[in-house]
């Protein structure tokens, strides 16, 4: 599972990315943090489907003003 949830967020969110955490819900759901670009993300993988849905916490990078 750790593996497949790997591959599915490098094949959504890019090379960046990084797994920090992993929690399976029963036999249906697997959830946690991830990492991407100065992002930090919560996740969740439907395991019927194998759809991946991500949200964005916060943004770790400051934006300035030209």
């Amino acid at each position: 599972m750790h593996e497949h949830l790997r591959r599915e967020l490098l094949r959504q969110l890019g090379s960046h990315s990084q797994l920090i955490s992993l929690e399976q819900q029963g036999d249906r759901r697997v959830r946690g943090l991830a990492v991407c670009s100065g992002r930090i993300l919560s996740y969740v993988l439907d395991a019927q489907s194998q759809r991946l849905s991500t949200k964005p916490l916060f943004n770790l990078l400051l934006h300035s003003r030209a």
